[in-house]
Formats: C-alpha cells, sequence, structure tokens
C-alpha cells in the first residue's frame, strides 16, 4: 500500500493543452485575415519556329499578320499577307515616333491596331520585335495595349474588345557585315620590300630615293 502511494505522490501531473488551443483556435483566422496573398498574371505569348511548310503569314484574305517593332525612336508598325496587295499592306504601315526622353505613345499604337483590326476582323496575330533595352514594364504595357482596348459606354461601363491576343516574339536578325572591297584590275600591289607592278616588274623607286640611290654600281667603272 505505501509503494502505490508514493509511486502516485512522484508521477508529474499531466499539462492542461486546453487554454493553448483555445489561443491558436482565435488567433488563426486573425492571421488569414491580415495576410497578403501574391496575385500572378501570365500574358500567354509564344515564340516563332520556322519550319519547311509553316509560314506565320496567313493564307486568307481576311486576314494579315501585324508586326511590331519597338526601338528607342519609336514604333514601327507594318502588315503581311499572302493575298493582299502591296498597295493594301502600305496603308497598314505606320512609324509612331516617341519624344526624346518622352514615353511611348502607346494610345496612337492602340488606335492604329485597333483601325487594322475593324478592317480585318478575323486578325488575332502580332509579331512583336522589341528592342534589348526595352524596361520590362514598357513591354508589359505595350502588350496590354495590342491584346485589348476598353471602350466606355455612355453608362460608364467598360466593354473589352479583342485586339491582337496572339503574340509572337522575334528578333532582328542584323544584316551580314559588308564584303572587303578587292583590289582594281591594275593596280599595284603593296609589299614589304616595295611596290611591285601587276605584271610582275618592279615599279619604279619610290619618293626620297635618288637616281644613284636606285641603280647599281658597275665593276671597274663609275655607274
Amino acid at each position: 500500500m505505501f509503494d502505490t502511494w508514493r509511486h502516485k505522490r512522484t508521477e508529474p501531473p499531466e499539462p492542461n493543452l486546453i487554454p493553448v488551443m483555445n489561443l491558436m483556435m482565435t488567433l488563426i483566422p486573425f492571421l488569414l485575415l491580415g495576410a497578403s496573398f501574391f496575385h500572378l498574371a501570365v500574358i500567354p505569348t509564344s515564340t516563332s519556329q520556322l519550319t519547311a511548310h509553316d509560314s506565320d503569314v496567313p493564307k486568307t484574305p481576311r486576314q494579315v499578320s501585324v508586326s511590331l517593332v519597338i526601338n528607342a525612336d519609336g514604333f514601327n508598325v507594318t502588315a503581311a499577307s499572302t493575298s493582299l496587295d502591296p498597295e493594301e499592306l502600305a496603308t497598314m504601315a505606320t512609324v509612331i515616333p516617341r519624344p526624346a526622353g518622352g514615353a511611348y505613345d502607346i494610345a496612337a499604337l492602340q488606335r492604329h491596331l485597333a483601325g487594322i483590326k475593324h478592317a480585318y476582323p478575323a486578325s488575332n496575330t502580332i509579331l512583336v520585335f522589341p528592342n534589348d533595352d526595352l524596361d520590362y514594364q514598357q513591354l508589359v504595357d505595350i502588350l496590354d495595349a495590342t491584346r485589348e482596348e476598353i471602350i466606355r459606354g455612355d453608362n460608364g461601363a467598360k466593354t473589352r474588345r479583342p485586339l491582337f491576343p496572339v503574340s509572337v516574339f522575334n528578333r532582328l536578325v542584323p544584316p551580314p557585315p559588308e564584303p572587303e572591297p578587292e583590289p582594281a584590275e591594275g593596280a599595284d600591289l603593296e609589299l614589304d620590300g616595295g611596290t611591285v607592278a601587276p605584271d610582275g616588274a618592279e615599279a619604279p623607286a619610290g619618293e626620297g630615293e635618288s637616281a644613284g640611290d636606285a641603280a647599281a654600281p658597275l665593276e671597274g667603272g663609275t655607274p
């Protein structure tokens, strides 16, 4: 009996975790309400893939492929199609300059693309040639403007109208270096030892050489 009483005296009591659990259950809703979540958005884009049978230019007369070159001076917009005349494609080409030290005129670009979309509503692809020094946020703003336009109604309601939702990134290929000009036929060739005429004969002595320096002395006499 005394052993049982001694064992009960030495056994530590179990902690009561109910108050701690109640506190955590109370704090969790406040932590969730005060937490900030990141909203990630992705702009659907792709890169061009050249194959032997594929082409980025549509083959239907009601579609055009718009090319947008973004450089430091502004925007350069052109259109391509296999079924339209060059005169019709030339009417869709334009240059939107960028003021010196200013921002890109994205509103003018959107208005021009909206006109092309109105004339050819089945077109939905734009080829983008960005500048290497273009800021990331500027590129996002330009892509947003080319993808859709926001139209405000009379009652203030906003309507989103798609323009060119399919964006394809490309890169301008630099022109090949110009070949070095070949020497003209009949021109003298410069060598380390002097100048040689085209027929293999030595050219006359250069400036600074006298006739006596150019002639070799004869044995036993004066030159």
